[in-house]
């Protein structure tokens, strides 16, 4: 359960890093001028929990596409619906936080084998905190969209949640977690001054081959380089042909079904034995399936990225 859950995480944290690695020098010269090195060094201070390091990497161009899409969204969506939505969603933590005792006793969980109990007991306070920086985050507000910072995102809300990758995977007992990826190493088969073949290699597994793209004296992944001006007016089509009629059509049910979870999530923090609380638990259940059936609701379609290479390492 825990370990499908961190695994997913940690395969998209993990692609983002090789999709968006880049070779430049910085301000500070973070990254090297080398296409190995620069791929080699934008993995392993990922794998350290450098979330900043992945925005640090991307070409200036490509920084500035998902600023405008991210800035874009914060036009289109309600800013009534979503900010409650993820004000909700934090509420939720706060009561998974709160009454953990009475879920991990809870009867809808009968059935589940000690290990797999000992196994929710131990990954819960990391999963508190995934939906907690998530809630807490730059995304959360519509405010927050609008004045969108790549860097700063990066560097808090990213590197946490790779810090709460770390965590699930060890709980779960995973073979390779993210900070394995610190002992993987980077070479060249082939290089020229606009494309460069690396060899990618984490202990354990075997190596990867992949061809990188030189954008704006940044290195990416040569798929993604002939992808991304097709993927970015894609997702910047979608977000424009929001309707805001149809959105104020949806708004009466979507704040209706929050103001039934925030009623549930009321009683189920005020909750004092373990019937109150499986009872409370049960009244959720209704307005819950309507929370995840909303769907777009909340104000704007979610932007599509461009798809992670294939020869992306594997968390196992």
């Amino acid at each position: 359960m825990i370990t499908s859950i961190s695994k997913h995480v940690a395969l998209g944290l993990t692609a983002s890093a090789l999709v968006i690695t880049a070779c430049s020098k910085p301000a500070e010269d973070t990254i090297p001028a080398a296409p190995d090195a620069a791929i080699q060094t934008v993995i392993t201070e990922f794998a350290q929990g450098n979330g900043g390091i992945l925005w640090e990497a991307m070409p200036a161009s490509y920084q500035t596409d998902v600023t405008t899409l991210v800035k874009l969204a914060g036009t289109k969506v309600d800013a009534e619906v979503y900010d409650k939505s993820f004000a909700t969603i934090g509420r939720l933590a706060e009561v998974v936080d709160q009454q953990q005792a009475f879920i991990l006793n809870t009867s809808f969980l009968k059935g589940r084998s000690a290990e797999e109990m000992a196994e929710l007991e131990a990954a819960l306070p990391s999963v508190v905190g995934v939906i907690n920086t998530l809630t807490q985050s730059e995304l959360a507000s519509s405010t927050g969209l609008l004045n969108f910072d790549g860097q700063a995102f990066f560097d808090t809300t990213v590197s946490k949640l790779a810090g709460y990758v770390e965590e699930l995977g060890v709980l779960a007992g995973e073979e390779y977690v993210l900070s394995d990826y610190v002992n993987s190493v980077v070479s060249v088969v082939d290089a020229d001054d606009l494309q460069a073949t690396l060899l990618m290699t984490v202990p354990g597994e075997e190596p990867v081959e992949q061809t990188f793209t030189k954008v704006e004296e940044r290195w990416v992944p040569a798929d993604m380089a002939s992808d991304w001006a097709s993927s970015v007016a894609e997702a910047t089509a979608e977000l424009e042909a929001t309707s805001p009629e149809d959105i104020a059509a949806q708004k009466p049910q979507i704040m209706g079904v929050l103001a039934m979870m925030d009623g549930v999530l009321t009683q189920i923090a005020a909750a004092e034995t373990q019937e109150q609380f499986d009872q409370s638990l049960q009244g959720a259940m209704m307005p819950l399936m309507g929370l995840m059936m909303m769907g777009q609701g909340m104000g704007a379609p979610a932007a599509p990225m461009p798809a992670a290479p294939s020869s992306t390492p594997s968390v196992k």
